[in-house]
This record gives structure tokens, sequence and C-alpha cells, in this order.
């Protein structure tokens, strides 16, 4: 992720400045300003587990990036997806900076049905940005549309929502839905991928 870092008081040098080369005019003797030194800031990337999330008993839900796992800073993201039974497909990201976010609520779809993501006709565009590291899809799918989160655990509407958990708190969740819905109808994967800053 890219700061903008702007250092306090740059005006003010500026003033001080020009105020010492008023009173060196003064006193005819020679000051030299010199800019405040370069500091480098170390920019810390957060660091949160994403465990691999697996199972199903009676049909199988499946997950792959397009073309590879390994996303090039810039390049757009593209999902593909099925379940080898009608099912309702819900798709979550945690991304590099462990942020977690919903990108597809309860989409039905026939048994084996490639569903392309994002959605076509959806307008929806994703494009891969810093930081670089690691990150995880875990695609859920049920034979009965499974909204296990709560209205305020989500910030936004539509589909594609930021989720006000952290992941420790999202995996739980997932899980604990996941134990009350009969294990013949539902299936989940976890899609690792990688993005890189070349």
């Amino acid at each position: 992720m890219k700061l903008a870092i702007r250092r306090k008081g740059a005006g003010r040098a500026a003033m001080f400045g020009a105020a010492a080369l008023a009173l060196a005019a003064c006193q005819s003797e020679t000051v030299v300003v010199r800019p405040p030194p370069v500091v480098e800031v170390p920019v810390e990337v957060e660091r949160c587990e994403r465990p691999v999330l697996q199972g199903g008993r009676a049909f199988v839900a499946e997950a792959w990036a397009v073309p590879d796992g390994a996303f090039d800073v810039g390049e757009p993201l593209r999902l593909q997806m099925r379940a080898s039974a009608p099912a309702y497909l819900n798709v979550f990201h945690v991304g590099t900076s462990c942020k977690v976010t919903r990108l597809l609520r309860d989409l039905h779809v026939r048994e084996t049905e490639i569903v392309d993501f994002p959605l076509a006709g959806s307008g929806v565009e994703i494009t891969v940005k810093l930081p670089a590291g690691d990150e995880a899809f875990y695609l859920l799918a049920t034979r009965e549309p499974a909204n296990f989160l709560a209205g305020g655990d989500l910030l936004g509407g539509g589909d594609i929502a930021s989720v006000d958990l952290v992941p420790e708190q999202f995996y739980r969740r997932l899980e604990q839905a996941v134990a009350r819905i009969d294990p013949n109808d539902v299936s989940m994967t976890t899609l690792r991928t990688t993005v890189a800053a070349r």
C-alpha cells in the first residue's frame, strides 16, 4: 500500500528560513539554511493467518485463479468456480492487509456450471493493489442460502462489502455456520494466491 507521508512543519521551516535570511541581512552575517534530513519510515505489513478451510461430504466446491494464483500489482483479479451439485455460492477474501471482504453472496448455480468472477454484466472490475504478499479466497457452497453474517458485520450494502471482523472472528463465524448445516448440504474450499510487486 502506498503511503503519502507529509513532513509536519515544512511550511514553518520556509517561514523561519525567510525570517533568518532577513535577520542575516540586517546583521550582515551569512546564514545557511539546510533542509531537514529525509527519514525513511519502515512500513509494517500486517500479519494474519489464512488457514485452509476445506470440506464437503456429498458434493465438491472448487475455485481457481485465472490465469494462475500469482497476481501482479495492477493486474485485473479473475477467478472461476463451480460446484458439483446445484448450490448457492459465497466468496470471501482475506487480503494481504488482513482485511476481510465479501465478494459474492448466495449466487445460485447449476451443477458443474463454471462461474467467472467478477460476474459478467455486473460492471465490477477489481484491480490487484499493494501490499504484496499472501491472500486467500474462501468459497462456501450450500444447498440453501447461507447468510451467516449479521447486518452490523458488513460495511456497505450489495454483494461486495467489507466485513467488519478481524480474520480470526470471521473464521470462527464461518466454522460455526458450517457446523449448523447438514454435512451433505455444504462444501467449502480455500484458494490461496499471492500478490507480487513486480
